[in-house]
């Protein structure tokens, strides 16, 4: 029994560190691009869907006006909101002839309701070019449209921006924070060397008409969330993506300030995975499994077996991610406190173990 954990512990370690290596010299290499440098600035619809989020309209939209950009427009999705969010877009709409509003107040029964509300936006969008972002995010300068733009040439249908947490005390921000770090280590960086495999509606832009011509979400309505994710992943490749790292074409979210409130919001992220491309969820599923399997036969090990052999290889694992982390945050400009990986990398595991079973076999999932 001791010698099959300890082969299994050891394989699992050498993919991590072979998994991280890659990263790190990704990351390490990695240079912001100039873009595509555009003569002109092609004009730009920003969709935004709102379900009672008036209080965060009434920060965000502040900054999209301030936008240093030639044309866009901002259409919001006004989504069955009871907050008083309607009388505010129509006072705004009378003072910022940019703002379009859309409003709806049914939707199908059959169909997610992100979904269907961020169709309808991306319908009445006057624009081809489409920048996403939600009502709890907020630019992070008013370059934001533009360093987007700058990557896009007429080759491309997607662009793939990051999207960071902002920072407040306390262990669970911390751990959002590098829970968000660590997505964006790897796929960004999967992106960067040529494999796309997801993006954030929070900071994405694509094309409407490519949006159209392929159906927008028909192919998974009925799923909660994956209206960025699945979207990127059915149809995004190394010759139609674009990547944006540099920090002025960042969008900083709002974090969740409870357990309970992120276990659910991740429960939703993750419950899309199962539809990703077969090789994705292969490579996806196998580092899942090496994480758990690091920590399982690694504990076993320090309890009942070689204790000083696992504890160099652990540490040596968690100096291969510190080196990687420590260049991705670099360049992105998210800053975390790798003197706590040991703790983040427990609870990523815990986070592994407990919210995965429960994403990947849960029916019922609500947006809000």
């Amino acid at each position: 029994m001791s010698w099959v954990i300890s082969i299994l512990f050891v394989a699992a370690i050498l993919f991590q560190l072979g998994w991280y290596f890659t990263l790190y010299r990704i990351w390490k290499s990695h240079t912001y691009s100039a873009g595509s440098q555009l003569s002109s600035q092609p004009p730009v619809s920003i969709i935004v869907c709102a379900h009672n989020e008036l209080k965060n309209l009434q920060e965000l939209l502040p900054l999209l006006y301030q936008q240093q950009y030639s044309t866009y427009e901002i259409v919001v999705v006004e989504d069955t909101s009871y907050d008083g969010t309607l009388d505010f877009l129509l006072a705004q709409k009378e003072r910022y002839s940019n703002l379009k509003i859309v409003w709806l107040r049914d939707r199908p029964e059959h169909v997610s309701g992100k979904k269907y509300a961020l169709t309808l936006g991306i319908k009445a969008a006057t624009y081809n070019h489409l920048l996403l972002t939600d009502a709890d995010c907020r630019p992070a300068t008013n370059r934001w449209i533009q360093m987007m733009m700058q990557h896009w040439n007429e080759d491309q249908d997607f662009v793939i921006g990051y999207s960071p947490y902002q920072t407040r005390p306390g262990l669970l921000n911390a751990f959002i924070r590098y829970e968000t770090l660590h997505t964006g280590m790897m796929y960004l960086g999967a992106a960067i060397s040529g494999r796309p495999y997801m993006g954030v509606g929070r900071n994405l832009a694509y094309q409407k008409l490519f949006f159209l011509k392929r159906g927008g979400f028909r192919s998974f309505w009925h799923v909660t969330g994956g209206d960025d994710d699945l979207f990127v992943n059915k149809y995004a490749t190394v010759a139609n993506t674009a990547v944006v790292t540099h920090p002025d074409a960042h969008t900083y979210s709002i974090p969740k300030i409870s357990w309970r409130a992120y276990i659910r919001q991740k429960i939703r992220h993750l419950s899309v995975g199962k539809l990703y491309k077969q090789q994705d969820k292969r490579w996806l599923g196998l580092f899942s499994a090496t994480v758990i399997a690091v920590w399982v036969c690694g504990v076993w090990l320090l309890i009942y077996g070689e204790w000083i052999g696992a504890t160099v290889l652990l540490l040596l694992r968690w100096v291969m991610m510190g080196l990687a982390l420590r260049a991705v945050s670099e360049k992105l400009r998210d800053p975390i406190l790798l003197i706590m990986l040991p703790i983040f990398d427990f609870l990523f595991v815990i986070y592994y173990i407990s919210i995965g079973p429960t994403a990947l076999l849960s029916k019922h999932i609500r947006w809000k």
